[in-house]
């Protein structure tokens, strides 16, 4: 959360330092235009200065005030990122999705563009939840920082991406090992191993992957999948030679594939 506050306001100091906000290309009027009453760049400003100090409401109101003193549009890409910044620093992440989607909508090509795919990412990473609970927030933040990262590669924000992409990619792991365990309490091993079997393949070397494959085998010995099981207890052995739940699987379910 420090680091992402400090990108967030370290972005307002270096754009309310620089008049001429084209210098990144996110937007702001031209080298050279003359100023006027009610500058849309003083306007800007205000609304950094509000931004920082977590007035948000207010500084909503500047950043919408621009268009109404900005006739040739030079700051709408600006001020769409800084409405967006300013609900998610408030916590409302499903407003600052909406700002931060109509920007890319808008000004694909912007120099912006990775910041703010980064923060839609975000605004689904926030509000991950139990991993019994709804997996849509997991999901779609897996979308937008496997976007960012094909889309964008050597951007910034590459490093936390990989990140948040790797955690949210856990939490879905562990979202369908609930499901799957539900199925196998109820000895619906059908369904529990379909379950497992797609947390393999889908999420590859996640954190729970010998459990997940201890239960997969266990579930093919159920249902008499001697083969799939035997091939499974394989990458058991192989992935995680001395976890637990190998040494587990070699006291018990080895004895439990007949020899051919």
């Amino acid at each position: 959360m420090k680091t992402r506050r400090y990108a967030v306001f370290a972005f307002a100091a270096l754009l309310a330092a620089l008049p001429a906000c084209t210098v990144l290309n996110w937007g702001g009027p031209p080298a050279g235009a003359t100023a006027s009453k009610g500058n849309p760049d003083d306007i800007f400003k205000e609304g950094e200065a509000l931004l920082a100090k977590g007035d948000y409401k207010q500084a909503r109101k500047k950043y919408n005030e621009i268009r109404a003193h900005d006739p040739e549009r030079f700051y709408d890409a600006l001020v769409e990122v800084r409405l967006g910044d300013s609900y998610y620093e408030q916590g409302r992440y499903a407003e600052a999705e909406v700002e931060y989607k109509r920007f890319l909508s808008l000004h694909p090509k912007n120099k912006a563009a990775p910041y703010v795919l980064y923060q839609v990412g975000m605004c689904n990473f926030k509000q991950i939840d139990l991993p019994d609970r709804d997996p849509s927030f997991a999901e779609n933040s897996i979308k937008d920082f496997s976007r960012l990262l094909k889309e964008f590669p050597g951007n910034p924000y590459e490093d936390e991406a990989k990140e948040k992409l790797r955690l949210s990619r856990a939490f879905m792991a562990r979202h369908e090992f609930v499901i799957g365990w539900f199925y196998y309490e109820k000895d619906d091993y059908r369904a529990a191993a379909r379950r497992f079997k797609g947390i393999i393949s889908r999420y590859p070397g996640s954190q729970d992957e010998s459990k997940v494959l201890y239960y997969l085998t266990d579930s093919y010995i159920r249902m008499k999948k001697y083969d799939d099981a035997k091939n499974t207890l394989a990458m058991l052995y192989q992935g995680h030679p001395n976890n637990r739940y190998a040494l587990k699987a070699k006291k018990g379910l080895a004895g439990e594939i007949p020899a051919k």
